[in-house]
């Protein structure tokens, strides 16, 4: 009789338990993926979002089955008319982000050939009380006081020679506020050195009036130069940038070629808007507070201005502060007339009379 032990049992091969679990789910990955893109035909877009219309899960009483000469019924729709509108950008809804934590502001204003130490010391003398200054840095003419290093200041000469740098450390260390303006859209220099950017009329000619030469308030370009002066001078220390001029020529009937590459053509109010919610977006980290000068009496009566575009509804909640000229005696009128716009922080801090003298108000700049 054989012995058994002579013989050599072959070892069973064991499947081991994690290679089984991942075969498992491999074929479960698998049949999602496949009843994922099989599925998406029966995928339906309603007013109600997505949901999922299979043919043999459908209640008789909810389909629709044509027979065709090919074969089986095919699940037929009611037809749908849908017509795409593309109107003007609604910015009724934008929130309140700007004017919060202000105190008083009590200004002497510097036209932009007196900004020097000497002319800023000079216009303080002249105002008592006056804790800041309002440095005129861009006027129509388009050229800029201070040696800016912006691409477009140095490419097209409008960068000035003046040192602000060292303006800025003297009043600092003096605790006066500081606070600069530039104008925005007239821009004699820029107008005619960079046509590109010119405002155009329907007849393609570049528009200008006693004001000045215009530019685009939906180029892009301007607004990424306006925006560059704005993050230099801030980065320089300025405490706060108010930006003049921002508006279209008060001329109605008047038609601009605009720029823009939107769908629809921007009215005077959606462009200056969309410029001012842009460039405030830009500056949200920027240290310096960012202003605007309403200039427009309907505006700030009515809220908006269908002519120059200006809106003070949207300046009281994308900007810091809004300066108003006004004169001595009807300012305090002017800051209760406001209070209608303001939602974030005191009136008496975020509308700034321009006054030749100065009022009675909380706030004001005297401009003489």
């Amino acid at each position: 009789m054989a012995n058994n032990s002579e013989f050599y049992r072959g070892k069973r091969k064991k499947v081991a338990p994690a290679l089984i679990t991942t075969i498992i789910v491999l074929s479960i990955t698998a049949f999602v993926i496949m009843l994922f893109y099989g599925l998406q035909k029966y995928i339906v877009v309603s007013n109600s979002g997505l949901h999922l219309e299979i043919p043999f899960l459908q209640d008789d009483g909810k389909q629709s089955n044509t027979q065709t000469d090919e074969g089986p019924a095919v699940q037929s729709f009611a037809p749908v008319d849908a017509v795409l509108e593309i109107g003007q950008p609604d910015y009724s809804n934008v929130s309140a982000t700007a004017g919060d934590g202000l105190s008083a502001l009590n200004a002497v204003f510097v036209p932009a050939d007196e900004v020097s130490q000497s002319g800023i010391d000079a216009k303080l003398g002249t105002v008592t009380g006056a804790n800041a200054v309002l440095l005129d840095l861009k006027t129509v003419t388009g050229m800029l006081v201070w040696n800016s290093e912006t691409d477009i200041a140095k490419g097209y000469g409008t960068a000035g020679t003046v040192d602000l740098k060292s303006i800025v450390s003297d009043l600092k260390e003096r605790d006066i506020y500081i606070a600069v303006r530039l104008c925005c859209f007239v821009d004699n220099t820029l107008a005619s050195r960079y046509t590109q950017l010119a405002l155009m009329t329907k007849d393609g000619q570049a528009y200008s009036d006693s004001s000045g030469a215009w530019l685009d308030p939906t180029n892009a370009v301007v607004r990424s130069y306006i925006s560059s002066l704005c993050s230099e001078l801030s980065k320089m220390g300025v405490d706060e940038i108010v930006l003049h001029g921002m508006r279209m020529p008060e001329a109605a009937g008047v038609e601009y070629a605009f720029s823009s590459t939107s769908a629809v053509t921007p009215t005077p109010v959606s462009a200056i808007s969309g410029f001012a919610i842009s460039i405030s977006r830009s500056m949200r980290s920027a240290s310096a507070r960012l202003s605007v000068q309403l200039t427009s009496q309907t505006a700030m009566q009515s809220g908006s201005d269908t002519v120059t575009g200006q809106n003070a509804e949207i300046f009281f909640k994308v900007f810091d502060r809004v300066y108003y000229t006004s004169d001595k005696d009807s300012a305090s009128g002017a800051v209760s007339a406001a209070e209608q716009y303001v939602t974030l922080g005191d009136v008496n801090m975020r509308l700034i009379p321009i006054c030749s003298e100065a009022p009675s108000t909380t706030s004001w700049v005297v401009m003489n």
